[in-house]
């Protein structure tokens, strides 16, 4: 039996079958590279960078709706698995004394 309750809590907040998150950084992405200049070329090549991230970013959402949310844990607790900075430790073999 499926709940319809359980299935829309797990789905993922989209605008325009885009991840909301992604879709904020595509349109902020856009505005800079089209306030960059008063030309119309800058706005014309921000429209289209903008359209080329949504699709982009719709493709990302549809083959993986999680990936996003996997990388910003990954993003918290990167530390945790590098190597790098780790603190180095000494392990020593005690024997039984003779």
């Amino acid at each position: 039996m499926a709940r319809p309750a359980a299935k829309s809590l797990n789905k993922p907040l989209v605008i325009a079958g885009v991840d909301r998150k992604l879709a904020g950084l595509c349109f902020l992405i856009a505005v800079v590279v089209g306030a960059s200049s008063d030309a119309m070329t800058a706005k014309v090549i921000a429209g289209v960078l903008f359209v080329f991230l949504c699709g982009l970013g719709r493709r990302l959402t549809r083959v993986d709706p999680d990936i996003f949310e996997v990388i910003n844990h990954y993003r918290k607790q990167k530390g945790l698995y590098d190597p790098a900075k780790r603190a180095w430790f000494r392990s020593f073999v005690v024997g039984e004394a003779e």
